[in-house]
C-alpha cells in the first residue's frame, strides 16, 4: 500500500497539488489522477490541523445547507459546521487569490479523517476551475475521433445512458460520467475528465476540443435541433454558481457566453437506442465520418 504526504494530480490540463501533515492512503479519485510531471501546480492545497477554533467574521455572506461562507481579508472561507469537533475546531477551506489554499481539520479528529480522506466536496472546486478559465458542467463526456461530445441535462435525463451507448456502438471512450470539466484554451473550448464523477467513478485526465453539447430530453422518437441563445439558461443551470459573489457571477457568465459562441449546442430528444447515437454522431461529424 502506497502512502502519500505531498502529491499532485492532473486533469484537463490543470495540475492541483496537496500537502498533508502525514502520509495517508489516497482515495481512488486521486490515485487515478496522480502525476509525476515536473512543474509547479496551478493550484495548491495545504492541510492544517486546528487545536483551537478559527476566528471568523461575525456573520456569513451566504449559507448552503450546513455550510457557512465568509468573506475574509485572505479569501473565501467555507466552514462545514457538522464536521468539526466538540471543542469548536472546524473543517473548513480557505480559498485564496494567490492560488495557495488551506484545508483545515480538527487535530482531535484527524486520525478519523486521514483514514477516510475525501476532500473533493470541500475544496471549492468551482472556484479552482474558474481560476483556470474552466467550469464543471453536470454532464457525461465521451472521446470520439479526437473530440469530446457532452451530454447534459437534469438528473434522469439519460446522460450516462447516452455515453454508454456511444461506447457500445461507436467504441467511444467515456472520460466522465457525471461532471465534465470545460476549459477555455486560447479561443477553443476543451472537455475533459476530473476528480468529480458522481457514481460513475470514472476518473480520467484526458481532454480534447469539444465537438458539441447535447441537451437531453427523453422522447418516443429521435430528433435533434440546434439551439441558439436559448441554450444559455438550461446549460447555466447545470453548473455551480457562487451567486453571492458578483465577481464570480460576471466571470462565469462571460465564460458561458464565449462557450456558446464557439461550441454548437443541440436539443436531442431521444430514445436509448443506436438510432439516437447515429443521429447525434452524424449531426456532429457528418454521415461519411464512420
Amino acid at each position: 500500500m502506497d502512502l502519500y504526504q505531498s502529491f499532485t494530480i492532473e486533469f484537463s490540463g490543470i495540475r492541483v497539488g496537496f500537502s498533508l501533515p502525514e502520509p495517508i492512503e489516497l482515495p481512488q479519485c486521486f490515485q487515478a489522477l496522480l502525476t509525476q510531471t515536473a512543474g509547479e501546480p496551478n493550484q495548491m492545497y495545504e492541510v492544517r490541523l486546528l487545536t483551537e477554533p478559527l476566528p471568523i467574521p461575525t456573520a456569513p455572506v451566504h449559507t448552503h445547507g450546513d455550510t457557512a461562507i465568509y468573506s475574509t481579508d485572505k479569501g473565501w472561507l467555507h466552514i462545514h459546521t457538522p464536521l468539526g469537533d466538540s471543542a469548536g475546531c472546524q473543517v473548513a477551506c480557505l480559498f485564496c487569490p494567490n492560488g495557495h489554499h488551506i484545508l483545515y481539520y480538527p487535530a482531535s479528529r484527524w486520525d478519523y479523517y486521514a483514514r477516510v480522506w475525501r476532500c473533493g466536496h470541500l475544496i471549492q472546486g468551482e472556484r479552482l476551475l474558474l481560476a483556470e478559465d474552466a467550469l464543471l458542467l453536470h454532464s457525461s463526456a465521451v472521446l470520439h475521433q479526437g473530440k469530446t461530445v457532452l451530454f447534459s441535462g437534469p438528473s434522469g435525463a439519460g446522460k450516462s445512458t447516452q455515453a454508454e451507448l456511444w461506447r457500445t456502438h461507436l467504441g467511444a471512450e467515456i472520460i466522465n460520467g457525471d461532471r465534465t470539466v470545460i476549459r477555455k484554451r486560447d479561443e477553443e473550448f476543451w472537455g475533459g475528465g476530473s476528480m468529480w464523477s458522481g457514481t460513475s467513478h470514472i476518473y480520467r485526465r484526458e481532454s480534447a476540443p469539444i465537438a458539441g453539447i447535447f441537451l437531453l430530453t427523453q422522447a418516443p422518437e429521435n430528433r435533434v435541433r440546434r439551439l441558439g441563445a436559448e441554450a444559455f439558461a438550461p446549460l447555466f443551470s447545470q453548473t455551480i454558481v457562487n451567486s453571492w459573489d458578483p465577481v464570480f457571477v460576471d466571470r462565469i457568465t462571460d465564460l458561458f457566453v464565449r462557450l456558446l459562441e464557439r461550441v454548437p449546442v443541440y436539443r436531442l430528444c431521444c430514445r436509448a437506442d443506436g438510432e439516437a447515437v447515429e443521429l447525434a454522431r452524424a449531426t456532429l461529424f457528418g454521415k461519411e465520418s464512420l
